[in-house]
């Protein structure tokens, strides 16, 4: 979506930025943005500057890792079309066989996962004389 709220209603997730399942992104970023959104709307008094606030800290985390879904290095290793792009699924299949993670296969991925330090929102509603709930 190219905005994420409208006055008093905002999206997220799926209705905002559903990634492609190729990202294998949706849990974590449905998971970040709900984190976020949360922590953006204790910490403002006006729902409105809480949605920009959201939409300013996530929408590049979630626009890198929607971008996983496109082809890496021209190679379509979900649907390989060459021998080439075959070859590579194998290599990256094999990989995960022996216990390598994607990271260890992909620089790419890995940074883009780790591309957003969350917020400290304990912090922030500390500071604005907010009290968390017993045993949380």
């Amino acid at each position: 979506m190219p905005i994420w709220s409208k006055g008093r209603v905002v999206l997220a997730a799926d209705a905002a930025y559903a990634p492609s399942f190729r990202s294998g992104q949706g849990t974590s970023l449905a998971l970040v943005g709900a984190y976020v959104l949360a922590g953006e709307l204790a910490s403002h008094d006006d729902p409105t500057e809480a949605f920009a606030a959201y939409e300013r800290i996530v929408r590049a985390f979630v626009e890198a890792n929607q971008a996983l879904a496109i082809k890496a290095d021209g190679e379509d290793l979900l649907l390989p079309r060459t021998p080439e792009e075959l070859e590579a699924r194998n290599r990256m299949l094999a990989a995960f066989k022996r216990g390598r993670s994607a990271d260890d296969l992909s620089g790419k991925a890995g940074a883009v996962h780790s591309a957003l330090t969350l917020p400290d929102y304990d912090r922030t509603l500390a500071r604005r004389g907010a009290h968390r709930i017993e045993g949380q």
